[in-house]
């Protein structure tokens, strides 16, 4: 056979190999695009009506431009960003503060592996049923202790409080998400070379100069993806802030996915609910834009 009967040969193959390959992939592509392209089209298209579900009227921008323009917009994004800062900062802080422990531990590390995964494990649900317990005002055990070592001389309504209800939120959820962030984290630790560590030693480095010209290239990384990733969840999160306050006291812990539901939902509004939820994606799509343009994420050490 001619080297050109080769060529010709090795051509059909791999062609016929793509091909295989595209009507494999082909049903995942058009499966996903369904679930994914058609409600966020029909979403669209409702957010330019009044009442798009029973007689639609066609508004335009109307929707966008009353709720941009409406005094809450701006106090229920300002709550969406508290809560979803806080939490991701703090998350990633508790998380990095026990993984740089537990990596350094030489006994009882796995142990305290499954002590954090504990949580992250639990429903959102009965998570947020045994925060409410702790921190009942009646016989809550928090309340209990404070009152027992005398700190207070009346019960603490925690989630009914309107200046504790958003932190009391934000406890709830770094202790059950904070260990997202210690397992990215910890993966990241042990795969750093021992020996850059003992030649810092060696060449009389501290411990905050090891951490700085070490540890944190090797996760800076990681930390940009919890920051992305755990933010944006937690923008969107609406079911532990449901489950707590309904958006109170008094519109304190309402944020803009809160908000989506009492419109769409609640009100019968589902053509401003659905604006919101527009203006939603693209503010957080603008985030994702900035995070790989400006913080070029690809370029980083990982691990």
């Amino acid at each position: 056979m001619s080297t050109l009967d080769r060529f010709h040969s090795l051509s059909l193959l791999s062609g016929r190999h793509e091909l295989t390959v595209y009507l494999f992939i082909l049903p995942l592509i058009v499966f996903f695009g369904i679930l994914w392209f058609v409600p966020l089209v029909y979403a669209l298209y409702s957010s330019f009506f009044v009442d798009p579900l029973g007689t639609a009227t066609f508004v335009g921008l109307n929707n966008y431009a009353e709720i941009i323009t409406g005094a809450g917009f701006w106090v229920y994004l300002w709550n969406s960003l508290v809560f979803a800062v806080s939490t991701t900062v703090l998350s990633l802080v508790v998380g990095l503060g026990f993984a740089l422990v537990v990596d350094r531990v030489l006994f009882g590390g796995a142990a305290l592996r499954t002590l954090m995964v504990f949580p992250y494990l639990l429903p959102t649900v009965v998570v947020v049923f045994l925060w409410r317990f702790l921190l009942d005002q009646n016989i809550g055990l928090v309340n209990l202790v404070l009152l027992e070592s005398g700190l207070i001389t009346d019960p603490i309504p925690f989630f009914s409080n309107v200046t504790l209800a958003m932190p009391s939120i934000v406890v709830l959820s770094i202790w059950k998400w904070g260990s997202f962030s210690f397992f990215i984290l910890l993966a990241n630790l042990q795969a750093i070379p021992d020996e850059y560590y003992e030649r810092a030693q060696v060449q009389g480095a501290s411990i905050w100069q090891q951490f700085w010209n070490i540890t944190f290239p090797y996760l800076r990384g990681a930390i940009l993806l919890i920051l992305l990733v755990r933010g944006i969840w937690m923008f969107n999160k609406f079911d532990v802030i449901w489950l707590t306050t309904r958006g109170g006291p008094a519109g304190v812990t309402t944020t803009l996915p809160i908000r989506v539901y009492d419109l769409a939902i609640r009100l019968g509004e589902f053509g401003r609910g659905t604006a919101l939820a527009g203006i939603m994606f693209v503010l957080l799509a603008l985030v994702g834009i900035v995070y790989f343009w400006v913080l070029s994420p690809e370029s980083e050490v990982t691990g």
